[in-house]
């Protein structure tokens, strides 16, 4: 199934009533209560663990919760477990902090910067921000992306050309994280960026952006077959209702933080995951280099 140029010519994703809709619900969670919640317990860290850890577990990654926690927390590596996959966490990491704080625009510069921060040693040097310099086949689907060159280079040009014209931030940011994926830029790394960079046109907009806040694996699955639904049809329609259950969970979590309608005391999941579960030792990163040369 090869590349369709038409879908990035599709731009009223969202329908009049659905963007109503979104709209009034953004009114029930402003982005300044989420960019001022700071500290241990604060929307910004809990939060960021969602966006870390749904962002990695939809990528494959074997760490768990308390694993995920322990590594980002305390700096130590789960035993038994691929480093490339500790090093995938902690770049995602490194990407949630410098996009609550820098200014990114949202053009072909700042998605080259974002993914040499998400792939950093996970790809060659030579590859972190660069267009692929091969062809690549995307896993569980028939999409064949297009050949890198030329061509690829006009159509990423295209999407953010296209990107400009648009107005709505509901349609922009959702334009620009399925078309990003679609395309394939990079050599790997590419969904990962897409949702990045979809948070940014959010948070450039005032909008609170889409985390996944979910644990339940089968959100993971749902996420990646929205995406494949997209490569093979150009439908925007399941991603779209995925985001809207998604998004109407991040509104909940957003007016009980503000104490409208719910209690505010019930702690966000992600703050009591696994505490007092009996775990798998974990290692530091020099006992884990240790073990790899024995």
């Amino acid at each position: 199934m090869d590349y369709n140029p038409k879908f990035l010519d599709k731009t009223n994703i969202w329908n009049e009533k659905e963007l109503k809709l979104l709209h009034k619900m953004k009114e029930d969670m402003p982005l300044e209560i989420f960019l001022n919640s700071t500290g241990d317990k604060g929307l910004l860290e809990g939060y960021g663990f969602d966006f870390i850890y749904s962002s990695s577990q939809i990528e494959g990654n074997t760490y768990d919760r308390f694993e995920t926690l322990d590594l980002l927390e305390l700096g130590i590596t789960a035993a038994g477990k691929k480093y490339t996959d500790a090093l995938m966490i902690l770049n995602l990491q490194e990407v949630y902090k410098n996009i609550l704080v820098m200014d990114y625009p949202i053009n072909k510069n700042t998605l080259k910067e974002i993914h040499s921060i998400i792939a950093k040693d996970l790809v060659q040097k030579q590859n972190l921000g660069s267009m692929r310099d091969k062809n690549i086949q995307i896993r569980g689907s028939e999409y064949i992306p297009l050949s890198t060159g030329e061509r690829l280079n006009a159509e990423l040009d295209y999407v953010f050309k296209i990107y400009q014209t648009m107005s709505d931030p509901f349609n922009k940011a959702i334009y620009l994280h399925h078309n990003l994926a679609y395309l394939q830029y990079f050599e790997d790394g590419n969904k990962r960026t897409a949702r990045t960079m979809q948070f940014i046109s959010f948070k450039n907009d005032g909008i609170m952006p889409f985390i996944i806040t979910s644990y339940d694996k089968k959100i993971y699955s749902q996420y990646r077959e929205a995406l494949v639904q997209y490569y093979h049809t150009g439908d925007y329609a399941p991603y779209k209702d995925f985001f809207m259950k998604g998004y109407e969970k991040i509104q909940k979590d957003l007016l009980r933080w503000q104490g409208i309608g719910v209690d505010k005391d019930i702690p966000f999941e992600h703050k009591e995951t696994f505490r007092n579960k009996k775990h798998t030792p974990i290692q530091s990163c020099e006992e884990y280099s240790k073990s790899k040369k024995r």
